[in-house]
């Protein structure tokens, strides 16, 4: 009986281990994120209505809101009457997973039309992994209520692969998806359930041990092993019944954009999105050496990232759709040595996304019909800031009045008016060493200011190792003690005591953690 109780000490510290671990992976930010996406019965996914997260990653944070039609984008009301509407469909590039709506392409379009008079308002339509086909699709089913003017295509190179499958590989099992067939028409089916992660996907400690996992591949002549398969409509010469497969779905989602536009009354409007391997030679070698290349044992003549571009643009001039091809502009400011897209996300960057939008700007002018500019002058921005009280402005207000009344209970026959000022004092240094710290992180560069918040945890935590001194030695042998004498039950219970009386011991030691320590009480 005493070593069953032994085990199970053993396995109730393991727990409140990995407890600890789950949260600390989460105050630094490396618990799982959340996911923008929901299923939805005819597209597969599609991003959730008012939704809102933010991103961080070594190389860019960008913040996310979605309005009430799950679009990143503000409220939309009715259409003006001198409002052009134009709706941009695209994948991630469109919704813009690495930036800021200030810094997107889709919105500094916008803003380039409205500072030329002119009363334009863009929809952004993107979604993450969305192929062509699933954004027609969209228009087919939402494109009416917004009506536009002009419909905007910016596909991507992996479109082509993903247009004739019936269904997205995800790393949680297939995901299904609409299909067009060569003559414009949708595939008659249905879409089964969007996979659902597995419940442990919903822990820090997962994310964190778990490793990426490769799409089984495709095998190619010369690869050293089989390749992406979202990757073969860049050989120069790709499989027949994979060529053949490509070029029929992908023309069917484009005559199905074109008739779709038709019905709306819109012209539309193509401008495939370059690949960075095309710009960078860290990305071309990362595509063709390395222990995770794409397409590993090909030489560069095999295969090429101007291919993908070509084949959309070939595509839609043949069904009569005006196209734009960026190559050469992001080519001349590759060439002038800017970036234009991250090193390790093949997304454009903020500098990329300015070049793309004025490439859009100046090359769609003539080309399909904008309303004219006026010279009155430019038009104040269609997306204004969110209004409203500042959610720290609520914390902080909701917690002064919550802990004031808490105060007043206990101490009854303190000075009431003096319990608000003490506890506004004591949430004023600590929101105001977090907030700097906030502001202190926007200021920095991603990969340094990555570090700032798992950096200034550390430093506490050495502080409050420090200050308990030997004192860490007596509770390491008070936890054995217990271990070892099989008090399983009682584990829980000493490890919270021994928290509560180690941080009082901290706090009646230091100052400086102290408005931090008594918060917590």
């Amino acid at each position: 009986m005493r070593a069953i109780n032994v085990l199970l000490s053993i396995l109730v510290s393991l727990l409140i281990l990995a407890a600890l671990m789950e949260g600390g992976l989460r105050l630094i930010g490396k618990g799982p994120a959340p996911s923008p996406l929901q299923p939805h019965p005819e597209l597969g996914w599609a991003k959730k209505p008012n939704f809102s997260m933010s991103k961080s990653a070594k190389e860019f944070r960008a913040s996310f809101e979605l309005n009430a039609e799950g679009l990143r984008d503000d409220p939309l009301g009715p259409k003006a009457p001198d409002e052009f509407r134009v709706i941009a469909l695209g994948d991630s590039f469109t919704y813009g997973f690495t930036v800021d709506r200030d810094q997107l392409f889709v919105d500094l379009l916008e803003q380039y039309w409205r500072s030329e008079g002119r009363n334009v308002q863009v929809i952004n339509a993107g979604t993450e992994a969305w192929d062509t086909a699933q954004a027609v699709r969209w228009l087919e089913l939402e494109g009416k209520k917004y009506e536009p003017d002009l419909v905007l295509l910016f596909p991507y190179e992996n479109d082509l692969y993903w247009n004739s499958r019936t269904a997205y590989l995800t790393a949680d099992g297939p995901a299904d998806k609409p299909r067009y067939a060569e003559d414009g028409s949708l595939e008659a089916r249905s879409l089964a359930q969007f996979p659902k992660k597995p419940w442990t996907a919903g822990f820090a400690i997962t994310k964190w041990m778990a490793r990426p996992q490769r799409r089984v591949g495709y095998p190619v002549p010369g690869a050293t092993f089989p390749i992406d398969p979202e990757l073969l409509p860049l050989l120069h010469d790709t499989p027949q019944e994979v060529e053949a497969a490509v070029e029929a779905h992908t023309l069917g989602a484009l005559r199905a954009l074109k008739r779709a536009a038709s019905a709306l009354g819109a012209e539309v409007a193509v401008a495939p999105i370059p690949s960075a391997v095309a710009y960078s030679d860290s990305w071309r070698k990362k595509y063709s050496t390395g222990p995770r290349a794409r397409l590993p044992g090909l030489s560069t003549e095999a295969w090429s990232p101007d291919k993908p571009v070509e084949t959309f643009l070939r595509l839609a001039q043949a069904e009569g759709l005006p196209t734009v091809d960026a190559r050469g502009a992001l080519r001349k400011a590759t060439d002038a040595g800017d970036a234009l897209y991250y090193r390790e996300d093949w997304h454009f960057n903020e500098n990329g996304n300015r070049v793309f939008a004025k490439h859009l700007h100046d090359s769609l002018e003539g080309v399909v019909a904008l309303p004219a500019k006026r010279a009155e002058g430019a038009l104040p921005p269609a997306h204004g800031e969110a209004g409203g009280v500042p959610f720290a402005a609520k914390l902080y207000l909701g917690l002064l009045a919550g802990l004031t009344g808490l105060y007043w209970i206990t101490y009854p026959k303190e000075n009431r008016l003096l319990a608000p000022l003490k506890i506004g004092l004591l949430l004023g240094a600590v929101f105001g060493i977090f907030l700097g710290i906030l502001y202190l992180r926007e200021l920095l560069p991603p990969a340094v200011s990555r570090w700032l918040v798992p950096g200034f945890v550390a430093l506490i935590l050495g502080f409050v190792a420090f200050k308990l001194g030997r004192k860490v030695t007596t509770i390491t042998e008070l936890l054995s003690a217990f271990i070892r004498r099989g008090h399983w039950y009682l584990m829980p219970l000493v490890v919270v005591l021994v928290t509560i009386g180690s941080l009082l011991v901290v706090a009646a030691s230091s100052p400086f953690v102290a408005p931090f320590i008594y918060t917590l009480f």
